[in-house]
């Protein structure tokens, strides 16, 4: 079994190409990133950027005890570090977790830690709920497909989406909406790079809260760029509106969003963006819908600047 990662846009791609050749393969709920059944064994593939070898999949209850096993099962001795990916929300960073399951394998094996000259290596994947771990020793490599990752990169349509794409659907809905966007002091604008969005809801609010690990290409007194992941962001202030237009399977970008709801104020609005990778985009907007049950569904607008496998739903806070 293997987690396989291709840039954002290319999944269908890339599982396609895989099941032709015979593999089994299935998406996770994170945009760029497959579930492989099989052991790679076909190098030769044209989507593909990274494969990383699992051993073992658990949740995070159990995550202790699967990692006990393996020691266990391995024998291992020696030194060790502890290297946790992770994708979703959680109460708990990834330094907090490894720092954690690092001292509970000390405390019951005759192991020490080691940042650098580890004998082996505990790698833990975790994608919200679900968690893969594998164990590698101190020669392992990881598999990197570099000439893959260089092709795609030149690829000008699966670039980061331009600005004027961008500005062109927030000025659209602006245009629609005006009343959602009057007398708007702060807003709180969810995978703000490029920057497209926040362009445009900085010339009309008096604060933009800008949350993006990515660099913005635009730049205002009133925009404040938190450069983190949304997941590990809060916030103490009010907002008057939050927006999002993120590069994310839907379920998980709508997730992002309901963290920041104790912020919005009453009769605030949110703006979400739905981008689906499936045929039936119908399922993920209705996915999304049940997501944000204890909010008003206001609208659900195709956008002349929407891809065709975009859809923007509008919620208002009671």
């Amino acid at each position: 079994m293997m987690l396989i990662t291709t840039k954002p846009g290319f999944e269908p791609y890339l599982m396609k190409e895989l099941k032709k050749r015979g593999y089994r393969v299935r998406y996770t709920i994170f945009r760029g990133i497959l579930l492989l059944e099989d052991d790679l064994k076909d190098f030769n593939i044209n989507y593909i950027f990274k494969a990383i070898p699992i051993e073992r999949a658990c949740s995070l209850e159990n995550l202790k005890e699967t990692i006990f096993n393996l020691i266990k099962e391995k024998n291992l001795k020696g030194k060790f570090v502890v290297r946790v990916n992770r994708r979703g929300r959680h109460k708990f960073t990834s330094e907090e977790l490894e720092k954690f399951l690092g001292k509970e394998i000390v405390d019951n094996f005759n192991l020490k830690v080691d940042l650098k000259n580890y004998d082996f290596k505990i790698n833990i994947e975790i994608l919200q709920d679900k968690v893969y771990v594998s164990i590698f020793d101190k020669n392992f490599k990881e598999i990197v497909f570099k000439k893959n990752i260089e092709k795609l990169e030149k690829i000008n349509r699966y670039k980061e989406r331009p600005l004027n794409r961008s500005e062109r659907k927030m000025s659209e809905l602006m245009e629609k909406f005006p009343f959602i966007f009057e007398n708007l002091n702060t807003v709180l604008d969810i995978g703000s790079a490029p920057g497209g969005w926040v362009k445009v809801l900085s010339k009309r609010a008096k604060k933009v809260y800008a949350i993006d690990r990515a660099d913005l290409k635009v730049k205002a007194d009133n925009i404040i760029h938190i450069k983190e992941k949304a997941e590990n962001v809060n916030i103490d202030e009010e907002v008057d509106l939050i927006t999002n237009d993120t590069n994310l399977y839907p379920k998980e970008s709508m997730i992002l969003t309901l963290k920041f709801l104790k912020n919005l104020k009453s009769g605030g609005y949110i703006i979400q963006t739905v981008k689906s990778c499936k045929e039936n985009i119908k399922n993920d907007i209705n996915e999304v819908i049940n997501l944000a049950k204890d909010l008003e569904l206001f609208k659900v607008v195709k956008l002349k600047a929407n891809t065709k496998n975009e859809i923007t739903l509008i919620f208002k806070k009671h």
